[in-house]
């Protein structure tokens, strides 16, 4: 994957993506529409991105720096910088829109598309990662941790224990 093929592939999931995790699908097609192992890479830029102080589309930084080094982190940086400074002004207009009915039906349908296209992303990574008991385990804990609406770090630090006291 080129510098340029992977700055415009992290710009547009961190377009498309409407915060967390919702850019995951469509790097994970562009990943694999080049022929690299997506579902490998991912969980461990998640990991990665998780575990580091800051907001969850760092994880974006870390595949760039997993396909290119230092330069393809840098590349990603500034890819996933471009969005929010968009927001400011998509923000402005969406206040004067949102009394619009039609707007706000607009609206709960992307959210509604975001949500139907990470569902089979998370499944797969999620098979991805349990390849054994120990995996598996950690597996159903996150999606028990994530139905109960515990926070992220709480999990993180289940999953580092367990790690230490296994090792």
């Amino acid at each position: 994957m080129t510098l340029q093929h992977l700055f415009f592939t992290v710009l547009i999931a961190s377009f498309i993506g409407f915060g967390g995790l919702s850019s995951l699908p469509v790097l994970r097609g562009q990943l694999q529409s080049v022929g690299l192992p997506a579902d490998s890479l991912l969980l461990h830029s998640l990991a990665i991105g998780n575990i580091s102080p800051g907001p969850n589309g760092l994880y974006l930084v870390v595949v760039g720096y997993f396909i290119a080094g230092v330069k393809g982190a840098g590349v990603a940086t500034v890819a996933l910088a471009i969005p929010p400074f968009l927001a400011i002004v998509l923000d402005r207009i969406r206040n004067q829109l949102l009394p619009q009915a039609r707007f706000r039906a607009v609206m709960t349908s992307l959210s509604l598309a975001v949500i139907a296209v990470l569902v089979p992303s998370s499944v797969a990574l999620a098979r991805n990662a349990g390849t054994d008991m120990l995996g598996i385990a950690m597996v159903v804990v996150g999606i028990i941790l994530l139905l109960c609406k515990i926070p992220p770090l709480v999990g993180i630090g289940i999953a580092l224990l367990v790690g230490l006291l296994i090792k």
